[in-house]
């Protein structure tokens, strides 16, 4: 793992296409984030403490939980809860809305789309 540089913003990106979640990884990595790839729902909330993320992207259909059982489980955790999340997924419509969820992209999604949904999330 490398180190964090001060002010470098780190995302957590859950995502079970290992072509989308690498392609997203890239992209973010090449923006200057720090990028964590996770391909299933199970330990979102445990990458997001240990790595003291500053966003989710979060696919909807996951292995092992859902996206909208890991918004629940966002949360319901005191230091997840205040982390923003990006839906990232071709599944919206089964999307359970949270407070966190500060933007919806469909796939296929845009990268200039994305980026900027990225960089608008970590601003506000």
């Amino acid at each position: 793992m490398s180190a964090v540089t001060p002010g470098q913003r780190t995302i957590v990106v859950v995502e079970d296409d290992p072509e989308i979640r690498e392609l997203e990884v890239f992209l973010l990595g090449a923006e200057g984030y720090r990028v964590v790839g996770l391909p299933d729902g199970e330990r979102v909330v445990e990458a997001v403490q240990k790595n003291a993320a500053d966003l989710v992207l979060l696919d909807l259909m996951l292995p092992k939980r859902s996206g909208n059982v890991v918004l629940q489980d966002l949360s319901r955790d005191e230091t997840a809860r205040n982390v923003p999340v990006i839906v990232v997924s071709a599944y919206t419509r089964q999307l359970s809305r949270t407070p966190q969820v500060q933007r919806v992209l469909n796939k296929p999604f845009d990268v200039t789309d994305l980026l900027d949904a990225v960089h608008e999330a970590l601003t506000h």
